[in-house]
């Protein structure tokens, strides 16, 4: 009963706070031609003068709601083949317009752009996103639940070049029908918005506003209306991806030679169904993982890089209950991922390569729309190797985001040989973002035999079941004055209970401060203070941390440094001691078509006595040379000395044609004393065939 209250509050707290402001949504007309614009970042073509401009941009940062200090004039065209946007920024001090030359998908912030934003099934919810800068560089993307869940992995095929003039820059782009799903109605309806980001100023404008308080840069639902698209064609959703690779194996006993070729198919079903598919991949040309310390009893999480679980993995990644990297080495897949009216809909199997038989996978989920922004789904997860070797698991969860409200309840239940009952898990979090006043609290439990080790990550101890329940709150007022944008001042509480121990452990934030500046740099400070039990032993302890984080100043795009003194329990050694740390990440810009990346952590452990045990460190160095913006030269150093581990992997990587490739990498590790251990040299070429 008390449920049932709390959720016709929720709903009715969503329908008395409307999403906008209660004015009607914006338009903007696309005119159709029949001579298209050459893109190459200039206006000058004869078909941009009839099109319809619009401009008006409104900021949500850093004077939410004023117009914007140096306006944006966007104009829209499309043909029979292509849906065409030709966007003026108008800056006073070009001179001071930020344009790095950087990798396609390689994010560019805080330097100046410009993002576009359809949502082309006009459901208010979806969209796709396309980025582009001054130099043309393109990053694009796919999002769900109103701009909230961000896929980043989405490449489409488009066009895009930028260039500076004396009045600003302007971006030119081309975007095909048959890169976008939507429906096959002949008179079309989609919403639109246009984002520019100004570094000069930190300004933050949309031609449809957003604000603040939305909690997200993309509120699909306060998108204006794309007017005057009819009678468009979709094409055959058909993309080929043939590739070859040739490659050396060596090692202090083996030199072998190895050639293969393998098949990516991408096919859709209808409008808005995708059918993907995957012979023989080979990720050589991959990035290796960074390297991490790992101060836990329980195996460190790395992203999924690999093309083909990239693509719709918001869908699969409900509860954490299937974790793709357990798919080491698959020798094909299939995936269907799509939405069917108000139903998100996902499928994926892939066969592994393992000793013995080869196991394979499953991950299916639905998910159907609910009331507004709202949603319910279930997901099902499984690996087979032989007829008494699986690991399955179920789950269920509902989503509810009336307003500034967010209610999510989660359960799932795994399957293993020989486990009968006692496991399954739960989780219940509610949130409010509204205003100055952000909260969250939540419950969760795991029960003893739940175990989803083969097929997700939920890491906990076997045969221990845990509950925890908790919150924060943050009280958060925009200031603009000396400096400072906005702070964050928040306390959080958690208390847990094991199932192995009568008593409980918990953990109390009693302080953090963040504090966002006006210049885009941030600090946060905070203070835990905790009591851990583990084996029916307690501990005490507390953490101090301290970041800074410095952002687009001169060469330095991010540089941050972090520090904490805490008490710490040595999982490896079994003792409880003291920790010191220290953590540097950046993204450096040497040259407009240079990049920087570091990171590395020392971490100095202390028995209880206070003799320092051992030290741990780890650095990871990447550095990108564009020579154009479809040529690079990329080199990553990973470094473990703690368990000797080096390594370098450097690539070469050409597209010379949209999705297109060619690619040449080196990889070689070495151990202890620097010894050889293995290297792999690959060569590999893809082009795409987009029907």
């Amino acid at each position: 009963m008390l449920l049932v209250t709390i959720l016709t509050a929720l709903v009715t707290a969503g329908q008395s706070t409307p999403g906008g402001s209660g004015s009607e949504p914006r338009t903007m007309t696309a005119v159709r031609i029949h001579n298209p614009p050459r893109i190459d970042g200039n206006l000058d073509d004869p078909c941009w003068k009839s099109a319809t401009p619009t401009s008006e941009f409104i900021q949500m940062d850093p004077d939410e709601g004023k117009p914007a200090t140096e306006q944006t004039i966007v104009r829209a065209l499309y043909d029979d083949d292509n849906l065409y946007f030709g966007i003026k920024c108008l800056d006073s001090q070009p001179e001071k317009i930020a344009a790095r030359i950087v990798p396609r998908d390689v994010a560019w912030w805080p330097d100046d752009l410009i993002a576009i934003v359809l949502d082309t099934y006009y459901d208010r919810q979806n969209c796709y996103g396309f980025y582009t800068n001054p130099n043309g560089i393109q990053l694009d993307m796919r999002c769900t639940g109103d701009g909230r869940y961000q896929d980043w992995s989405w490449d489409g095929v488009w066009q895009s070049e930028g260039s500076i003039t004396d009045q600003g820059w302007v971006a030119e782009l081309a975007i095909p029908f048959k890169t976008l799903r939507f429906s096959r109605d002949r008179d079309q309806l989609w919403g639109v918005n246009i984002k520019r980001w100004r570094k000069t100023r930190s300004e933050d404008s949309n031609w449809a506003f957003i604000s603040r308080d939305d909690g997200t840069e993309l509120k699909v639902s306060k998108a204006g209306h794309l007017l005057g698209l009819e009678a468009l064609r979709q094409g055959l959703h058909l993309e080929f991806l043939p590739s070859g690779t040739a490659r050396l194996n060596q090692d202090p006993d083996v030199t072998e030679w190895q050639k293969d070729i393998g098949l990516d198919i991408k096919y859709g079903i209808t409008s808005n169904l995708t059918l993907d598919a995957t012979i023989n991949p080979d990720f050589c040309h991959i990035e290796a993982d960074p390297e991490k310390i790992n101060l836990t009893r329980f195996e460190l999480f790395y992203d999924e890089k690999r093309p083909f679980f990239m693509e719709g993995k918001e869908l699969f990644s409900s509860m954490n209950l299937f974790y793709s990297r357990r798919i080491a080495n698959p020798k094909l897949g299939a995936k269907l991922t799509g939405k069917l009216g108000d139903y998100s809909i996902g499928w994926l199997t892939a066969v592994d390569q393992e000793r013995g038989p080869d196991p394979s996978y499953g991950a299916f989920r639905l998910q159907k729309d609910i009331l507004k922004n709202s949603s319910v789904g279930i997901i099902g997860v499984g690996k087979q190797k032989t007829e008494n070797q699986y690991s399955r698991a179920l789950g269920v969860d509902l989503r509810l985001h009336p307003g500034q409200n967010m209610l999510r309840l989660e359960l799932a239940k795994s399957f293993n040989p020989e486990v009968k009952g006692n496991d399954w898990w739960t989780r219940v979090t509610f949130r409010r973002f509204a205003g100055e006043f952000w909260t969250n609290c939540g419950f969760y439990e795991t029960r003893p035999e739940f175990n989803v080790d083969q097929t997700g990550y939920i890491p906990h101890d076997p045969h221990v079941g845990e509950r925890e329940i908790g919150g924060w709150v943050d009280y958060a007022p925009v200031i603009k004055r000396f400096g400072i944008k906005r702070i964050w001042l928040g306390q959080g509480a958690w208390v847990t209970k094991r199932t192995d121990d009568h008593k409980w452990g918990w953990r109390w934030e009693d302080v953090w401060l963040d504090v966002d500046f006006e210049n885009l740099n941030q600090m946060r400070l905070w203070h835990l203070n905790w009591y851990l039990r583990y084996q029916q032993k307690g501990y005490r302890g507390t953490t101090l941390g301290f970041r800074y984080q410095i952002r687009g100043k001169a060469f330095v795009r991010s540089l941050a440094i972090e520090t904490r003194i805490e008490d710490h329990y040595d999982w490896a050694d079994d003792y409880f001691g003291n920790m010191r740390t220290l953590s540097i990440w950046g993204d450096l810009k040497p040259h407009d078509n240079i990049s920087l990346d570091i990171n590395g952590k020392v971490v100095w452990e202390y028995f209880p006595s206070g003799k320092l045990d051992e030290v741990k460190q780890v650095g990871n160095l990447r550095l990108t040379y564009l020579l154009t913006k479809d040529l690079f030269l990329r080199v990553f150093i990973p470094v473990n000395p703690a368990s000797h581990d080096y390594a370098i992997n450097a690539l070469l990587s050409y597209a010379y044609r949209p999705l297109s490739s060619f690619y040449l990498a080196y990889n070689e590790r070495r151990g202890k004393d620097m010894e050889f251990v293995d290297r792999i040299i690959m060569a590999k070429i893809s082009y795409l065939w987009n029907l």
